[in-house]
């Protein structure tokens, strides 16, 4: 069994997590958005239960450290951290075939932030 945290930035924000909730609260509202909710929660508890061995369609590895969850169009780059722990570090909808180099950068930046500040 695996942890899964959060990335949190400097100012302790876990924008991972504050979208999880913003789209759980749509939910209440919109059937889309329920559903997308549900899929993200359930793709991280085959995380915390299978870790990167569950393969696809639920995870892929991206470059380096960096993996991805892969819940409908929904990204959300991890890596692992240290004691059987993943790190979510940046989600994005994907829109085309090829992932965004910008939106992997993202997430490297933020692995190294995460890494600077738990040493």
């Amino acid at each position: 069994m695996f942890e899964v945290e959060f990335y949190e930035d400097r100012s302790g924000n876990e924008p991972i997590k504050d979208f999880i909730v913003d789209l759980q609260a749509k939910g209440q509202t919109s059937k889309n958005d329920r559903i997308r909710s549900e899929k993200i929660l359930t793709y991280i508890r085959v995380l915390q239960e299978y870790g990167t061995r569950a393969g696809e369609p639920y995870v892929k590895h991206i470059e380096d450290d960096i993996w991805e969850l892969r819940p409908l169009d929904d990204r959300i780059f991890f890596f692992y951290f240290r004691d059987n722990t993943f790190i979510l570090l940046h989600h994005f909808l994907k829109k085309t075939k090829k992932t965004p180099r910008r939106e992997i950068e993202q997430a490297k930046r933020n692995q190294t932030d995460h890494l600077e500040r738990s040493k």
